[in-house]
């Protein structure tokens, strides 16, 4: 067995309107000004003004921003975070997606940092030498893992592209997993979002820097999600699939924070930032084709994701059983009614060379089981746009 490190340092409290209790983790870290960051549509639930009263009962006065966009911007970022610096707060909480998580992660890391979170970057010219200023995550999707996670994804419009900002500083204090916060989450979004929990937990789960800890988190979620994503979309009130969505997510993300992701990632975070096509969306087309690509480089794992999805491989050689783990994404894609060609979506093949380029810049493929060239790419894209 190899060496490795596992990292978990963010505190997770997990619990059915656990986020109405944010003043207890204020009260443990000593925070007595907190500036809560949410988008526009979660700013206006019944859900969220439970948050804001909760915390308005126990004496705290609260600044709202709400100013945030999806896949966040560098400009969005900057100014956000130039409105956080401003107002002299001393505790971030972010409630949304992960695109309000990644958005309030730059913020605090720019509140301590000098500079545009454009710098940042990979291939920046700076790196993060300061502790961010405190963040929690109250995130409302099951899906992007961010409220674990070090990593904080930008989107660089004048070069179509998105890249990360990744320091063990931005990861939130507490991950507060609340699934009244997500049981309102409409059925498309609690299907892409599950799909992108579902990708991180397998890529971290093939990757090369896998380790028995990130293994045993990877397995766990697949067999959570496989269980319960059907159900979360098609009876949204069920509270039960909804918590175990929840949990599936928060593991998954722990599992890639330490195991890694790969090719679907580096091709949908590309694709993402050349076509605009939502995060998820992209990972559940993308998924099934890598996976085939992939297979080679560890049989018996993908045998294992095709049981834990459901799939009855007994009998079957371990290449026939590690195929059923395509079918499998491919059932689950379907009848989650998510995209599953590139057609669908918007993409173009005058598009393919700078989606290609944009993968193969992808810091983490390196960690992907198998290697994978710009010729892999290419027949990736083609057979999901055909």
């Amino acid at each position: 067995m190899k060496d490795f490190l596992f990292k978990s340092p963010t505190k997770v409290k997990f619990g059915a309107g656990i986020s109405f209790q944010l003043y207890e983790i204020f009260e443990e870290m000593g925070a007595k000004k907190p500036f809560i960051v949410t988008g526009k549509h979660v700013g206006k639930t019944d859900e969220f003004a439970k948050i804001i009263a909760s915390l308005e009962e126990k004496g705290y006065s609260v600044q709202l921003f709400t100013d945030t966009q999806p896949d966040p911007p560098i400009d969005v970022c900057d100014a956000a975070a130039q409105v956080l610096k401003d107002s002299g707060c001393d505790v971030c909480v972010a409630v949304g997606g992960g695109s309000v998580i990644d958005t309030a992660k730059a913020m605090c890391m720019l509140v301590t940092n000098e500079g545009s979170v454009k710098e940042y970057l990979f291939g920046g010219s700076k790196t993060v030498e300061n502790p961010s200023l405190p963040l929690i995550a109250v995130p409302t999707t099951a899906g992007s893992g961010s409220e674990v996670s070090a990593a904080s994804v930008i989107t660089d419009e004048e070069n179509d592209i998105k890249l990360s900002v990744s320091h063990e500083y931005l990861m939130p204090k507490f991950a507060v997993i609340d699934p009244l916060q997500q049981i309102h989450m409409p059925a498309f979004i609690t299907a892409t979002t599950g799909m992108d929990a579902l990708t991180h937990a397998i890529e971290s789960y093939v990757s090369l820097n896998a380790n028995p800890f990130s293994d045993a988190y990877g397995e766990m979620a697949i067999r959570l999600i496989g269980e319960n994503i059907r159900t979360a979309v098609h009876d949204p009130m069920n509270l039960a699939a909804r918590e175990k969505m929840a949990v599936a997510s928060t593991l998954a993300g722990t599992a890639f924070v330490n195991g890694g992701l790969g090719a679907v990632h580096g091709i949908s975070q590309a694709m993402g930032g050349v076509a605009h096509v939502a995060h998820g969306t992209a990972n559940s087309m993308m998924l099934p084709f890598v996976i085939e690509k992939n297979i080679p480089g560890n049989l018996e794992k993908f045998g294992k994701i095709a049981k834990l999805l459901g799939e009855n491989v007994t009998g079957l050689s371990k290449w026939e059983a590690a195929h059923c783990a395509i079918i499998a994404v491919q059932k689950l894609a379907v009848d989650l009614r998510i995209p599953s060609k590139l057609t669908e979506v918007g993409v173009t093949k005058e598009m393919f060379p700078a989606i290609i380029k944009g993968t193969m810049e992808y810091r983490l493929l390196a960690v992907n089981p198998v290697k994978i060239t710009e010729q892999d790419v290419e027949e990736i894209l083609e057979k999901a746009y055909e």
